[in-house]
């Protein structure tokens, strides 16, 4: 049996091309890793190969050609859009994670700094 996560957000989508889809950020309960998932996307992330995240405020939406969840390219300027926030890895891979509200974002950010980054 899987244990449970030490920290579980889920974004739903509200737009017509992305309605009962999902953004899930899950950090691993040996705070070890954050997993992204969206719809034909999954990244593992290690905790310690982060070398910076907050929260912001974000317009929600998706500034890609596709009103999709997943656009962009992780070592790009603006990185992986999983459409508040953005995570940066130490050799300078970013996503930016759009969730429903502030207070998520900052769980998130607050998860990730428990692990000491």
């Amino acid at each position: 049996m899987n244990e449970p996560a030490a920290l579980r957000i889920t974004a739903l989508g509200n737009r017509v091309a992305s309605m009962g889809q999902k953004v899930i950020v899950e950090v691993d309960a040996d705070r070890t890793h954050v997993t992204l998932r969206a719809p034909f996307y999954r990244r593992s992330i290690p905790l310690r190969d982060i070398a910076f995240a907050e929260a912001h405020p974000d317009d929600g939406r998706n500034h890609g050609a596709l009103n999709w969840f997943v656009v962009g390219r992780e070592n790009s300027s603006g990185g992986v859009r999983l459409n508040t926030g953005d995570i940066v890895t130490s050799d300078v891979r970013r996503y930016g994670v759009v969730v429903d509200t502030m207070e998520r974002a900052r769980q998130i950010v607050d998860a990730l700094r428990v692990t000491g980054h």
